[in-house]
């Protein structure tokens, strides 16, 4: 296992560095000259890395085998931001206030897409921002519906998340920002992604809990039947 990662972090190195030798690798990695040179054969001979055509010793680029991995995922991506962005809009006319698309990524929700609130105070996020799992709605609607992840979780937390149909976040993770959040399903009831409303802490009364709650819930209900026929 220890060579298999040796190799990744051979490969992020050169996708950051490229064009580069075996020589600047080692060093950049601080690894053995050795080690880092079989990792780099293992990477030529599987198709994801070539040399580069220049004078003197050869160096070293990625070929299109990783855009073409990342294609399948963005396509995949793409149709789950398609079949989200009609209820975003939706909800963000609704609501007036910041709506997120995210997916799981280990510990982590990374932000696919979003409706920026139309509020002077409102939550700032970018696209691709990160955020811990088990400190966000939208990680907890994720961890209640089938989503695994390296941390520890309160069960009767998820537990509830799942009856109600919805998580609520109240500054959890950032104390001046909250959120409601539903999971968005395969048939199977297995979340892929989730739905969320994010804003200030201040203006999430118990009466909005509740409203924004079963307003995400039903819009991640409507793309999951768009994106899978659930």
């Amino acid at each position: 296992m220890r060579s298999v990662s040796t190799t990744f972090q051979v490969l992020d190195a050169l996708a950051e560095r490229q064009p580069i030798g075996v020589s600047e690798l080692a060093r950049a990695l601080g690894l053995p000259k050795s080690t880092v040179q079989r990792s780099l054969a293992v990477l030529a001979e599987s198709g994801w890395i070539r040399p580069w055509h220049s004078t003197g010793h050869t160096r070293w680029v990625l070929t299109f085998k990783p855009l073409t991995m990342a294609g399948y995922l963005l396509r995949n991506e793409s149709m789950l931001r398609e079949a989200a962005a009609p209820t975003m809009a939706e909800l963000g006319q609704r609501t007036r206030e910041t709506i997120h698309l995210t997916m799981p990524d280990g510990a982590e929700v990374v932000l696919l897409d979003k409706v920026d609130s139309t509020q002077a105070v409102r939550n700032v996020t970018w696209v691709g921002g990160r955020a811990p799992i088990q400190l966000s709605a939208s990680g907890l609607a994720l961890l209640a519906h089938g989503v695994e992840a390296p941390v520890q979780v309160d069960q009767a937390l998820l537990v509830e998340t799942r009856e109600r149909g919805y998580a609520i976040n109240i500054g959890m993770w950032r104390d001046e920002v909250s959120a409601v959040a539903a999971a968005i399903r395969r048939p199977d009831g297995v979340a892929v992604a989730a739905l969320s409303i994010s804003l200030p802490t201040y203006r999430l009364s118990e009466e909005l809990r509740t409203r924004y709650g079963v307003l995400v819930r039903d819009g991640a209900l409507a793309v999951s039947r768009l994106r899978f026929g659930a």
